[in-house]
């Protein structure tokens, strides 16, 4: 197997998370190629990571791309050297020693596979995680509550992407990130591709996530630009038309506490934006690595 992982960094020296990160790849009982993309990070990790872990593909960049567009470089890489798999961990991630081995043994080589993402210390469910998680496989709290087992997969909705592993075949078909998401809701927008094109996510319990954060990161950040992603994700959503679309529009603008004045705001952002919205649905309603 010839698998890479891809790191994207910013201010990875935060807890030391990216040297955890690093360590656990080369603990993993399946040998993984790191690639580390680092988003011109201001914390010492542009010098830490060459000098401390030289077998790294280093990527340093001289602007913040973003996590979509940073991973898409590192996709683009492991795609042109001969990947079978690649494997998205984020830089506040470890993943167990044998992980990859776990969810490698239940691939159907087509599927997204994703372990179980547990908090920093593993004593729970990420946050995230359990609030977005959406089981498609009414046996998973059946087999957790009522038997006290585990089957070994289980097909659910929407995973986030602090650890993806992704099948040669499914990159090929759905390719990268799409390049209107700068950063956060990416990977929902990835995932509504996914359910176009009929792929599914499996989860792989036996195999173990920590990810040692907050509940959304950057809880600034993440709040910063929240209105827009929302309505970028219902404009670029090709399981929906445009009509529904608005439809969908019009339930997020009843449901939300923005003043009328912002939202009609984004509302121009978007309507700025349509052209490339436009390109975007007709370039991923086609199979091919996208993107990349």
């Amino acid at each position: 197997m010839n698998i890479f992982a891809i790191i994207v960094t910013y201010n990875g020296m935060t807890n030391r998370w990216i040297e955890k990160c690093l360590n656990s790849l080369q603990d993993s009982t399946v040998a993984v190629k790191a690639i580390v993309i680092d988003n011109n990070s201001q914390d010492g990790t542009r010098e830490y990571v060459p000098q401390n872990f030289p077998k790294v593909v280093w990527f340093p960049q001289t602007k913040n791309l973003g996590f979509g567009q940073a991973n898409n470089l590192g996709i683009k890489y492991a795609m042109e050297h001969k990947a079978d798999y690649v494997l998205l961990l984020n830089q506040d991630a470890t993943i167990s020693n044998d992980a990859i081995e776990k969810m490698l043994a239940f691939s159907d080589g087509q599927s997204l596979l994703c372990p179980l993402h547990l908090n920093g210390d593993g004593s729970n469910i990420d946050e995230m995680v359990r609030i977005s998680l959406k089981i498609k496989d009414t046996h998973f709290l059946y087999d957790l509550l009522v038997r006290h087992s585990q089957a070994d997969s289980y097909e659910t909705g929407e995973i986030c992407a602090a650890c993806w592993l992704m099948p040669k075949q499914l990159l090929e078909k759905i390719g990268g990130f799409n390049p209107l998401f700068f950063h956060y809701s990416e990977d929902n927008n990835y995932y509504q591709r996914m359910v176009f094109h009929q792929v599914k996510t499996l989860l792989i319990p036996a195999a173990r996530m920590y990810h040692d954060r907050a509940l959304q990161g950057n809880i600034q950040a993440y709040n910063r630009k929240l209105l827009q992603r929302n309505l970028l994700l219902e404009a670029c959503d090709i399981n929906h038309s445009f009509g529904k679309c608005c439809f969908n529009w019009i339930k997020l603008l009843h449901r939300s506490h923005y003043p009328l004045i912002t939202f009609m705001k984004e509302m121009l952002w978007i309507i700025k934006h349509a052209g490339a919205i436009r390109r975007s649905r007709a370039t991923e309603k086609k199979e091919g690595a996208h993107w990349l």
